[in-house]
Parts: structure tokens; sequence; C-alpha cells
């Protein structure tokens, strides 16, 4: 025999699974500056940016407005990774720009990544492997539209948006502007 719940249970049970919901949903009225859900499709939802394939063509990196980065295994097409780099409302965290190292251990990726506080934008560099974010060259003063590394992965250059002109970056101990 089956039981049911009343009409005020289940309506109780549904205000509870909005309001919660409502705290992950960004721009609603109850939801905090910290918290974004993120659905992971296996794939962009939104318009891709830019690709990057490393020189031994194994993979294809892609930076898309749905402020995600992702890792394809070039010859299967397989997604590898998902990499995230920090997020906000509006434009804030949109990638336009993404770079492999040559030797395929680091994605550089760039785009809309100011955050409000900063009012800067920032290159986030990850662990092509593990996804982390290894490190973030930062204070930038215009949105990051095109990244390249040199064919030792030496150097990382960026070029900016209105009238910002090319930023080099020597790797040494972390990125310094040359």
């Amino acid at each position: 025999m089956k039981k049911s719940l009343s009409f005020t249970s289940t309506l109780m049970i549904s205000i509870v699974i909005f309001y919660l919901s409502s705290l992950l949903i960004p721009g609603s009225s109850f939801a905090s500056d910290a918290s974004v859900l993120r659905i992971e499709t296996g794939m962009h939802t939104a318009v891709i940016k830019r690709i990057g394939i490393d020189a031994q063509n194994r993979f294809l990196i892609t930076g898309s407005d749905d402020k995600t980065v992702r890792v394809w295994e070039l010859e299967t097409g397989t997604l590898l990774k998902t990499l995230r780099p920090p997020i906000g409302k509006g434009n804030e965290g949109k990638i336009y720009a993404v770079a492999i190292s040559p030797d395929c251990r680091t994605v550089a990726a760039g785009g809309w990544t100011r955050s409000k506080w900063a009012r800067k934008h920032s290159i986030y560099l990850f662990d092509r492997a593990t996804g982390t974010i290894t490190g973030r060259i930062k204070d930038l003063p215009n949105v990051i539209y095109h990244l390249s590394f040199s064919p030792d992965g030496r150097f990382l250059a960026a070029t900016l948006g209105v009238g910002s002109g090319v930023r080099v970056f020597k790797s040494s101990r972390g990125w310094e502007l040359t």
C-alpha cells in the first residue's frame, strides 16, 4: 500500500527546495556573491572564443563565453578536463584567450577576468593534467584577447583591448613583465 504526502507537506517541501535552490542561483534575490551554481554539461554551452593546439597535436584547448576552459584529446575529441577560472556576474569570467605551453603542462587563459574588488584583469595559469590553478598574472589594464607561448615556453605574450597593446611575460620563478 502506497502512502502519499498530504498537499500541505508537499507544498512545504517544495517551498524549502525552492528557497535552498535560490541560494545557489546567481542574480536571485537570495543569492550571495560567493555562490554560483555550475552544471557540468561535458561541452561548452556558449560561443567558443578561442582555441589552442599544442605543437605535437595531442591537445586542443578551448575558451568560451560560458566561463570555462576545456582540454580535449585532439585525435579522439574526448573531453579530458574542464578548467574553471574564478567567475562572477555578467561578463566576469568569460574566456577570450587560451594557449598551451610547448611542454603541454600549462594552460593559460584570459579574457574578461577582472574582479569587482581589483578592477584589473588577470591571466590564469592551470596545470593541464590536474586542472588546478598554478598561478596568476595580475593587474592587467584591460581585457585579454589573445595569448601565445614562445616555442621554448619561456615567454607568454598577451594582447589586450582598447589601446592597451601587447605585454610579454618571462617565466622564471613567476611570470614577470619583460
